[in-house]
Parts: structure tokens; sequence; C-alpha cells
């Protein structure tokens, strides 16, 4: 039976559900967890916290109880005194956390509790003794709260951005060992990048100049062919690409990278070279930003034609990239280069 004093909420049966734990340090953290807890409503997840679901009157234990049943999942908003009233078991924090220890060491391998930082200065942060060792989300920096939220959000729903890709087959089975070499050697995932940033080292004149960056809906394939000294060109033309563009000197512009959708994406082509960045939009929304480091040929077998970069995608789909890190110094095209790549 309902406590008279409990609300209760409509039931979306396929909604996940989620158990809010936080310690009351102050309004402005009152705030904030109110509105990350009405934004994931809006977002499909049945929230259930203690000021919508425990009226004046009403009864806090049964509330509380929550935490402990297996249909929920608990964010555990990890601010400096709720560390403290966890460990000390103090408040409401320290019921919860006992209920939380007992569940969590109950199975040593489940993700019933997702720790999220915020009020919490030091590095590491301060982790009750129960949520140490387990991956944590990071909200305390503002700037990167959006990239945060959809990571959060996508654990919540079961879509990480960072999915396992499919399981291939064995390359070397049924084939000779010339066979197998060559489906070693020529695998795509050879010309992949599954992380959100990174340094690439990519020899365009192989694998059609195809190389992609990221992975799920967070993927870009960049598509580059040869053009002149130190230049290259990028194409709109893979499937998972909408729009391309070019930043000149981007280094010495970065105040225009806070939106890098100002710059012209109408065309099917660009044209950048060292010091450059390509601007990447894919068919999911998601932005990418290449930095060109180096363009130049080297001898091998035959010549190479290689480009150097680093790139970033930002997960929260927004075309900011105020925060990019360039790389300390930038490359001519080397002495080994042809005079013109044509």
């Amino acid at each position: 039976m309902k406590d008279k004093g409990e609300h209760t909420l409509p039931e979306n049966i396929d909604a996940p559900q989620v158990f809010m734990s936080y310690s009351h340090d102050d309004e402005a953290h009152r705030a904030w967890v109110l509105q990350l807890s009405t934004r994931l409503r809006s977002n499909g997840v049945d929230v259930c916290l203690d000021r919508w679901n425990v009226s004046l009157g009403g009864n806090l234990a049964h509330y509380m109880e929550r935490a402990a049943d297996q249909k929920y999942r608990v964010i555990a908003v990890v601010s400096e005194n709720y560390s403290r009233k966890c460990n000390e078991r103090e408040g409401g924090a320290g019921v919860e956390a006992q209920m939380l220890s007992a569940r969590l060491y109950e199975n040593l391998d489940s993700d019933a509790v997702i720790p999220i930082i915020r009020n919490n200065p030091e590095n590491p942060p301060a982790l009750p003794a129960f949520l140490k060792g387990r991956m944590y989300e990071d909200f305390r920096d503002d700037a990167g709260q959006e990239a945060a939220y959809e990571r959060l959000l996508r654990e919540i729903h079961g879509v990480p951005v960072d999915a396992a890709p499919p399981l291939g087959p064995n390359p070397l089975e049924g084939r000779t060992a010339v066979e197998a070499s060559l489906e070693v050697r020529n695998s795509q995932e050879r010309w992949h990048n599954p992380a959100t940033r990174g340094d690439v080292e990519f020899v365009y004149s192989q694998n059609s100049g195809s190389y992609r960056l990221g992975s799920g809906t967070a993927q870009f394939t960049l598509d580059v062919g040869q053009r002149g000294l130190g230049t290259v060109y990028v194409l709109n033309d893979p499937g998972d690409i909408a729009n391309v563009a070019v930043i000149n000197r981007a280094r010495e512009r970065s105040e225009l990278l806070g939106d890098v959708s100002q710059f012209d994406l109408s065309s099917r082509s660009v044209t950048p070279g060292v010091g450059d960045a390509v601007v990447l939009h894919n068919r999911n929304g998601f932005w990418a930003l290449v930095y060109i480091t180096k363009v130049h040929a080297r001898e091998a077998l035959n010549r190479e034609l290689v480009i150097n970069f680093r790139y970033e995608i930002q997960l929260d789909r927004t075309p900011n990239f105020s925060g990019f890190e360039f790389p300390h110094s930038d490359g001519a095209p080397t002495s080994d280069g042809p005079a013109e790549l044509q």
C-alpha cells in the first residue's frame, strides 16, 4: 500500500528507472540535481527524486528503501559532502550508502550504481568507500557537461557511443598463408581509430584514401586525395558525412573554433594544407575537427603519400571546439616529397 504522503508518477514500463542519491549540500547543489533529474525525465528516464516522490508528512525511510530495489539503477551525485556522509553513515546519504554497499557487495560486478562527480574539487575526487574503484562520470567542469550528460544518458539507455563492434570472422581459416596475410593486411580496421580524439599518421595512397574516425553514430570517414605540395583534398562523398569545411590557419584563428558551423559547408570538397583544419559534420549530427600537421611523401616499396593530423570528435553534437588542444608544432613538407604531387 502506498504511504499517504508519497507521490507516484505515471509509469512507463519501457523507460529505465533511476533513483537519485545525493546530499543536500546547499540550495545551488539541490537546484543542480533538480535540473539534471528534470532533463533526464525529458529524455525518457523515469527518475525517482525525493522532492517529487515524498511530500510533507510522507515516509522518507520507505522512499530511501528504493535504493536497494533491484529495478532501479542509482545515480550517486558524489560531492565532497556526500562522500563524508556516506563514510560516516550520516543522514539520508548514510542510510542509502548502507543499502547500496550491501547491494554492490552482493554482486561485485554490478553496475547498479553510477557515480557522477560534482562539487568535489580534489584530484582524484573523494569517493565513498563503497564506490572506490568504480568508473564515474565527471560533471565538475561546466564546459564539459554536455558531453558528460550525453555519455550518462547513453549509459542509462544502453546505447553507448563506444559500442563494441560486431565480431568478425577468423581471417586465417580456410585460406593459404598468402591469402591470410593479404586479408589481415587489408582489413578495414587497419585504417580506423575508434577513439574520440587522437594523433594519426595515415598513408593516404592506401585504402583509396579512406580513414575512419570514432565509432557508432559518432563515426566519420575522412576521404583524402592528393592535391599539391603540402596540400590535400577532402571530400564529403562517404555515406556517413553530410558536410565538410576548411579553416585556414586554424591555430592563429583559434577564437573562431567556438562555432565551426559558421564556415562554408556547401562544397563537395575542400583543399586544406599544413596548419589548416577540416570540419566534418556527420549524418547523425556529430561534429569533428581534423587539424593537419604534416603532408609529405616518402619512399617505401613505392612512393607513399602521408598525412599527419590531430582530431577531436565533439560528443555533445555541438560545433564548439574552443577547447581543442593544438600540438606543440606543425611539420612542413619533407625534402623527399616531390615539387608537385600530381
